[in-house]
């Protein structure tokens, strides 16, 4: 008996210690329950903030309530007040806006027709920003104007181009007004115009500004006004009107429009100061750092602001690792409303009709989710300003990560532990299996018997149970091994039987007369038939394994092959028919002709004896495009159910004569054939037909590439 030997092919497999391993990984539903619960609690903290950060902003504004110094004009104003900025450092006065690009966003803008204007370019406007450093108040105009016309110092009319008018004043009047009409780009000072009246007509005389420096650059879409103006002129109001110039020969102005409407020159409108009381107060009750305090007016200008959204956070030292499993939190996004001058915004709306409301927005970055919560201020019984207090959840989100950050270290120092202890109960278990199994496996020799014993474990655990049975079916073995030993006695006293039967038929055929003597000799040649066919076909299989090994394959013609085959099958069976059908090209294939004759062979003897006489043997050869298929079709019983799954293995046969006509059939032929194609990289196999009068074998095989 030949042992079995395991295939050379490795595979992955599913070891005790695998399968620990896996186990033990169910230790990391941990941390996604935490996380699922840090998810919660981050609910939990959202509207904590938001309920803080209206208790900020009413705090801050109960503080400014009923306080009139603080809001001296709170009657709504029928006209666009100006709002200074706050310039970090002096602005060169050169027509071009590089000093003014954290401010450009802010600037406010006025349309030059009737109707409003887009801020796209499409029509005419112009932008206003004014900005103060120090002793002097910026003001930066940007116009837009399809075309420039400048002043002539030679023309009679005193404005003649396009222009630019500052109106100063206070509540009760205006005190001066400055005209700037530049000849051609660059520096030059305004003018006042002064008219004097005469006995005749007025006269205008102009005077021009020394205190007063101005730029006047062109640009792409119009034209840049830069000015510079010492505060000691500037008081409680300020207006700019800008006139146009279409048509250089009529040089009529045919547009005109001013920062406080149709009035701006007698009325001008009011300028806006960030109040240092106001900042003083909104500063006390600052806070945490991160957060950010507005005070604005009825108008939504800007009043006072205090504090910055922008904030450091410590870094943990295995940052890029957790930036992978958790959000990151960033302490650098874009802020949209940092040096803003005027806020727009549903809660501000709300605010100003007297309610106190939040708002929740995310940076134009992406990075960032801001809060903001807003409250009215109240002089008696109406809104004089809001109070706006921001904040991002970038500290709920660091609360967050450090909870996660310290459950995943705890998770991970369990789960390292658990792991550990699991990799060292599988690998114990798994040097208990292997010691087993290296004793059953040299418990029994190639030869099948056995040689050895194994050891008996008196451990309590299923291994020691499976110890003591591998122990007790070895011993159970063993005894089966010998008995086995002993059967070729006792088969060859079985033999004996039919053997004495042969021996004593000669030996009366001897004796007896010849009528008599015929009887005697055939029943002898029978035993002797059946005898010798018995241990040919026992012998054969173990034959074919060698004849597998040493085979060589050649390229034949196919059908020239099968036409020779047919011609000895007609011979050998002359009470059967055999038609074979071939196509008319050549079919070539790589094959050992012996072992595919003997494949061929036992198919074929298998359809001549489930065939009846007066039916043909059908053989068939079809070529695809990548195979080539052989059939063999007879018309006879039909393949049981139960047996087309189990036809082609060892042993196994349907056949059911009996009598003395019946051979010895071991069930082997199909089975050498399905090893033969198997060899030839083919297979095989068997149904009945359609019309379920026979049944049909086909052999595929891989076609010649």
């Amino acid at each position: 008996m030949k042992q079995l030997r395991p295939s050379t092919h490795r595979r992955f497999r599913l070891t005790l210690r695998v399968k620990l391993l896996l186990l033990s990984i169910v230790v990391l539903s941990v941390p996604y329950l935490g996380y699922q619960y840090m998810r919660g609690l981050e609910q939990h903290l959202r509207g904590n903030l938001e309920q803080s950060l209206d208790d900020a902003a009413r705090t801050i504004a109960g503080t400014m309530h009923e306080n009139y110094q603080l809001f001296p004009y709170v009657e709504p104003e029928t006209v666009r007040s100006l709002f200074i900025h706050k310039l970090d450092a002096p602005v060169q006065i050169d027509g071009y806006t590089e000093d003014w690009i954290n401010y450009l966003d802010w600037a406010d803008v006025y349309p030059l027709q009737e109707r409003q204007t887009a801020k796209d370019g499409s029509g005419s406007y112009y932008k206003l920003i004014l900005a103060q450093n120090d002793q002097y108040l910026y003001a930066l105009l940007q116009v837009h104007d399809d075309r420039i016309i400048y002043h002539r110092p030679t023309s009679e009319q005193t404005i003649d181009s396009d222009y630019v008018e500052l109106v100063l004043g206070d509540d009760y009047q205006v005190k001066e007004r400055y005209y700037f009409l530049p000849s051609a780009p660059g520096r030059f000072n305004p003018i006042q115009i002064e008219t004097i009246p005469g006995e005749w007509e007025s006269r205008e005389y102009i005077r021009y500004i020394t205190n007063i420096a101005a730029e006047w650059q062109p640009d792409k879409d119009g034209y840049n006004l830069e000015i510079s103006i010492p505060l000691y002129l500037v008081q409680e109001r300020m207006g700019f009107v800008v006139g146009d110039v279409d048509q250089p020969e009529s040089r009529v102005v045919v547009r005109k429009t001013g920062t406080a409407g149709v009035n701006t020159e007698d009325r001008p409108g009011r300028l806006i100061r960030p109040s240092n009381r106001i900042t003083q107060i909104i500063k006390r009750n600052l806070g945490s750092a991160g957060r950010r305090i507005w005070v604005l007016d009825t108008e939504r200008q800007v009043l006072a602001s205090a504090g910055s959204l922008q904030r450091e956070w410590t870094t943990h030292p295995l940052n890029f690792f957790y930036k992978l499993l958790l959000p990151s939190v960033t302490d650098r996004f874009e802020d949209d409303l940092a040096g803003a001058s005027r806020l727009q915004g549903l809660e501000i709306q709300g605010a100003l009709e007297g309610r106190t409301e939040s708002r929740w927005r995310v940076s134009p970055d992406k990075k960032a989710v801001i809060v903001s919560a807003a409250t009215p201020i109240w002089l008696a019984d109406r809104v004089a300003g809001v109070v706006m207090v921001e904040e991002t959840t970038n500290n709920i989100q660091i609360l967050q990560r450090n909870a996660m950050v310290s459950l995943i270290n705890k998770t991970l120092a369990v789960f390292a532990v658990v792991t550990l202890a699991l990799l060292g109960f599988a690998t114990r278990l798994s040097l208990r299996l292997r010691r087993l199994s290296n004793e059953a496996a040299a418990a029994i020799d190639e030869q099948g018997r056995v040689t050895g014993r194994m050891s008996v474990s008196a451990a309590t655990d299923e291994i020691g149970d499976l110890s003591r049975n591998y122990a007790a079916m070895l011993e159970r073995l063993r005894q089966y091994n010998l008995y086995l030993e002993s059967l070729a006695g006792k088969l060859s006293h079985e033999l004996r039987t039919p053997m004495a039967v042969v021996q004593s038929s000669l030996e009366n055929l001897r004796t007896e007369a010849a009528g008599r003597g015929e009887i005697y000799l055939d029943r002898a040649q029978d035993g002797m038939r059946r005898l010798n066919l018995l241990v040919t076909r026992l012998s054969e299989a173990a034959r074919l394994e060698q004849a597998l090994q040493s085979a060589e394959k050649e390229t034949i013609e196919l059908c020239r092959f099968l036409r020779k085959s047919m011609d000895g099958y007609r011979a050998a069976c002359p009470t059967h028919t055999f038609n074979l059908s071939v196509p008319a090209t050549e079919v070539s294939l790589r094959i050992s002709q012996d072992l595919f004759l003997q494949m061929l062979d036992k198919i074929i003897a298998n359809a001549v004896d489930f065939s009846s006489p007066s039916e043909p043997v059908e053989v068939r050869l079809v070529q695809d495009k990548d195979s080539v298929r052989l059939s063999v079709t007879n018309h006879g019983p039909l393949l049981p159910e139960s047996m087309q799954g189990e036809l082609f293995n060892s042993m196994v046969s349907v056949r059911n004569k009996k009598g003395k006509e019946a051979e010895p059939h071991l069930g082997l032929g199909l089975y050498i054939a399905r090893m033969i194609a198997e060899y030839h990289g083919g297979r095989i196999r068997a149904e009945n037909l359609a019309g379920k009068d026979g049944v049909c074998f086909t052999l595929i095989f891989p076609g010649e590439g």
